[in-house]
C-alpha cells in the first residue's frame, strides 16, 4: 500500500517559506550582513545619481582649497583669525539672507594669533546680523572644561528620548555661543563600513535634549523655537515637520544628489561658475565697499539659507557617503562629501518632509516571507523551466519595484528578500523531488504497469479526464489471444505457467507501445490493444496491422529459445477492426479504467475467434482494409456474417511471413 506523502501541499509550502525566510532574518541581524543591505541602498542612490530636486533655497558657500591658498598670505595659515569671517557676514547680511550656518568649529578662544581681538569682533558681528547659527561638538570623552548651566538650558530642552547620548559637549567659547541666534550639534554617527548614512536630529546630553544644526535652521525657517519639538518614540514632530526616526533614534539621511548640489552655477565676468567659494564672495564685499561691482551679485543669496564650510578634503571634514563610489569610480557626482554639504541635505529633507522611509522589521520579513511564498508555489504548480522562468521575471519585477519605489523614498529590503527567495526555492526543489518527486515516481512506477503509459501520460496532464464519461472516435482494435493455452498448461505448475505468459506479454506489450498502441486489458490469455484512442493517430490502421506482424515475428523468436529451453511453444491469432467507437473512462465511483465500447468492439473480438476456423494467424475485417495506407499481403477470406450482425462483413487474411517492411 503507498504511503501518503509527509505533508499536504499547502502546509509544505507554508512551512518552507516560513522556515527559510525566518533563518535569513535572523541572519540578516548580524552587523555584516546588515552592512551588505546598506551597500544595496548606496548602489540605489547611485541609479538615482542627481536627482534634481535640491532646493534652491539652500546655498553651501565653500572654505575650499582655493580660498586657503589665497588668503594665506593676508590671514595666515588655516585656522584664520575670527574676523577674518566678518566681511562675508556683513556681505551676507546685506545680500538679505535669511540665515547664515557656520560648520566651523570655534570652541576655542583664538588667543595665540591676536590676543582674542578677532573672537571679539567676530561674535560683535554675529550679534549684529542676528540669523547666525553655529555649531557645538558632542564628545565620546572629556577634553575641555564642561559648558555653563546657563548655556546648557538655552540651547536645549527638557526630556528624555531614544536617542543618542554624550558625555561631554562643547560650545562655541562664551562670547560667540551668547551673540548667536541658536547653536545646532554636528555629532555624526558613522555605519561599521564607513559611510555617513543616518542623522542625529537630537542627541541628549545631561538629560537634556540638542538639536542639530540642520533641525536648528529648519525650526527658523518655519518660525519655531526649541520648546515646539514634540519627541515621539520613532518620530520627531515639530509645526509642519514629520521626522522619522529609526530604531536607534536617528534619521536615514536622503541625499538628493552627490557632492555639488548645494553649489548653484553662476556666471561673472563673462565665466560660468559653479558653486561659491569663501574668497569670491570676501572679494566681493571689497568690491562692493570699493562702490565697484561685485564679483558675485548679492542677490545670489536673497532669503537663503546660507551654510559656511570646509570643503578642502585635506582639513578632514569631508565624509565617505552613498555617493562616494566604489575604488577608481570617477564619475560625475561621485566622490566623498563635505560634512557642511550633508547637513545641507539633511536641512532640504527637513524642510520637504523628504526622507527616506525604511520599512519596519516585521514588513521586511513578512514581504520576504510573501516573496518567497510566490517563488515556491510556482515551483510546486508549474513544470521546471516554466517556473524558473517565471520566477526570474518574479525577482526580476521585485527589483524593478524596489527601485522604483526608493525614488518615492520608500526602502524595500533587497539582499534579504533575494536571499529568502533563492533558499526557499532552492529548498522547495529539493523538496519537490526527494519527498514529492518520490512519491510520484512510486504511484507512477506502479500505475504505469496497469494502464499504459499513453493513458497515465493523458490522466497525469489532465486529472479531470478521470471521471467517468467518454467520446465517439475512430478507433481500431486489436485481439491477440493464444491456442491450445490450457492445453499447454495442464501438468505444469502454476508459477512456471504464470512465468512464461508474463515473457510472452512483456513482449507483446513493448511491440504495442511501440506502434503507438495502447494497452486496454489483459483478459487470460488474451491481450486487446487500441491504436487512435486515447493519443490521435491517422496511420491507426497501418500501425495495428504492422503491429500484429511484428507480435507473430517475435512469437517465432520466442518459440525457438522456449525449445531450447524444454518449454512447450506458443501460437497466437490476431483481429483487427477499426470503426467508431466510445473510448474513454467507465466503471464504478470507486473503481475506473480507460476503454472502448460499442459494435465495433465486438466485431473485432468476432474476427479474431476466426483465426482457429481459417487457420489464420492474422485476420482484418474490411473496414480496416479501408483505412489502410500501404500495400500489404492480404488475401479475401470472403464475407461472414458474425454474431450480432445481420450483414455480411468482408474479411481478410494477412500473409504476414510475405511482408518485408518492418516500423
Amino acid at each position: 500500500m503507498l504511503e501518503k506523502p509527509r505533508l499536504p501541499r499547502k502546509v509544505a509550502l507554508l512551512m518552507i517559506s516560513a522556515l527559510t525566510t525566518g533563518l535569513v532574518v535572523a541572519a540578516f541581524a548580524t552587523s555584516l550582513l546588515q552592512v551588505m543591505e546598506l551597500k544595496t541602498r548606496d548602489s540605489r542612490f547611485r541609479v538615482l545619481g542627481d536627482q534634481q530636486v535640491a532646493s534652491s533655497e539652500i546655498v553651501v558657500v565653500e572654505i575650499d582649497g582655493a580660498s586657503i591658498k589665497a588668503l594665506e598670505a593676508d590671514l595666515g595659515r588655516w585656522p584664520w583669525p575670527r574676523d577674518a569671517y566678518v566681511e562675508v557676514l556683513e556681505y551676507l547680511e546685506d545680500a538679505g539672507a535669511r540665515a547664515v550656518a557656520f560648520d566651523v568649529q570655534f570652541t576655542e578662544r583664538n588667543i595665540a594669533q591676536d590676543h582674542g581681538e578677532g573672537d571679539q569682533i567676530f561674535a560683535t558681528a554675529t550679534r549684529q546680523v542676528g540669523n547666525v547659527v553655529h555649531v557645538m561638538v558632542p564628545r565620546t570623552q572629556t577634553t575641555s572644561a564642561p559648558p555653563s548651566r546657563e548655556q546648557v538650558l538655552t540651547h536645549s530642552i527638557a526630556g528624555s528620548a531614544n536617542v543618542e547620548t554624550f558625555p561631554e559637549i562643547s560650545f562655541p567659547y562664551a562670547a560667540l555661543t551668547d551673540a548667536a541666534m541658536a547653536v545646532g550639534h554636528v555629532a555624526a554617527i558613522f555605519d561599521s563600513d564607513g559611510p555617513w548614512r543616518r542623522y542625529l536630529p537630537v542627541v541628549s546630553y545631561q538629560d537634556r535634549l540638542f538639536p542639530s544644526l540642520a533641525l536648528v535652521l529648519a525650526l527658523h525657517r518655519f518660525g519655531l523655537n526649541l520648546s515646539d519639538l514634540e519627541l515621539g518614540e520613532r518620530e520627531i514632530i515639530a509645526g509642519p515637520m514629520r521626522i522619522p526616526l529609526d530604531q536607534d533614534g536617528r534619521l536615514p539621511i536622503w541625499y538628493n544628489g552627490g557632492p555639488g548640489s548645494y553649489s548653484p552655477a553662476w556666471e561673472s565676468e563673462g565665466r560660468k561658475r559653479k558653486g561659491y567659494s569663501f574668497i569670491a564672495l570676501l572679494y566681493s564685499q571689497l568690491q562692493i565697499l570699493e562702490e565697484a561691482a561685485p564679483l558675485v551679485p548679492p542677490d545670489a543669496f536673497r532669503d537663503k539659507i546660507v551654510l559656511i564650510g570646509v570643503t578642502e578634503p585635506g582639513l578632514h571634514d569631508v565624509f565617505t557617503t552613498p555617493y562616494s563610489g566604489g575604488a577608481g569610480d570617477s564619475r560625475e557626482g561621485l566622490g566623498e562629501m563635505a560634512g557642511v554639504e550633508i547637513h545641507a541635505h539633511v536641512l532640504d529633507s527637513l524642510l520637504h518632509n523628504r526622507h527616506l522611509i525604511p520599512l519596519s522589521t516585521w514588513k521586511r520579513s513578512l514581504l520576504s516571507f510573501a516573496v518567497s511564498l510566490a517563488g515556491l508555489v510556482l515551483i510546486f504548480n508549474l513544470g521546471l523551466f516554466p517556473a524558473i522562468l517565471l520566477n526570474l521575471v518574479l525577482i526580476a519585477g521585485y527589483m524593478l519595484t524596489c527601485g522604483w519605489l526608493f525614488s518615492q523614498r520608500l526602502e524595500l529590503p533587497v539582499l534579504p528578500v533575494a536571499v529568502s527567495w533563492i533558499l526557499t526555492c532552492a529548498v522547495g526543489l529539493s523538496y519537490q523531488y526527494w519527498v514529492e518527486g518520490t512519491e510520484k515516481r512510486r504511484v507512477k512506477q506502479i500505475f504505469s504497469k496497469f494502464v499504459s503509459r499513453d493513458v497515465y501520460q493523458r490522466l497525469l496532464q489532465n486529472p479531470g479526464a478521470t471521471e467517468l464519461g467518454g467520446q465517439r472516435s475512430e478507433v481500431t482494435v486489436l485481439f491477440s489471444d493464444l491456442r491450445g493455452f490450457t492445453s499447454m498448461s495442464e501438468g505444469r505448475s502454476p508459477e512456471d505457467v504464470v512465468s512464461q505468459l508474463n515473457e510472452y506479454f512483456t513482449a507483446m506489450v513493448a511491440i504495442v507501445f511501440e506502434f503507438k498502441g495502447t494497452i486496454d486489458k489483459f483478459v487470460g490469455d488474451m491481450i486487446m490493444a487500441l491504436f487512435n484512442a486515447p493519443l490521435a493517430d491517422p496511420l491507426h490502421a497501418d500501425n495495428a496491422l504492422r503491429c500484429a506482424m511484428d507480435m507473430q515475428r517475435k512469437l517465432v523468436e520466442m518459440n525457438e529459445t522456449w525449445q531450447k529451453q524444454g518449454l512447450p511453444t506458443l501460437h497466437c491469432g490476431v483481429g483487427l477492426n477499426s470503426g467508431e467507437m466510445v473510448a474513454g473512462i467507465v466503471g464504478a465511483d470507486t473503481v475506473r479504467s480507460y476503454t472502448v465500447i460499442g459494435d465495433n468492439v465486438n466485431l473485432g473480438a468476432r474476427i479474431e475467434s476466426l483465426c482457429k476456423e481459417y487457420k489464420s494467424d492474422i485476420i482484418i475485417s474490411e473496414f480496416t482494409k479501408d483505412r489502410l495506407q500501404d500495400e500489404y499481403p492480404l488475401e479475401s477470406l470472403g464475407e461472414v456474417v458474425v454474431k450480432g450482425k445481420s450483414k455480411p462483413v468482408g474479411i481478410f487474411r494477412v500473409n504476414w511471413k510475405e511482408w518485408s517492411g518492418r516500423g
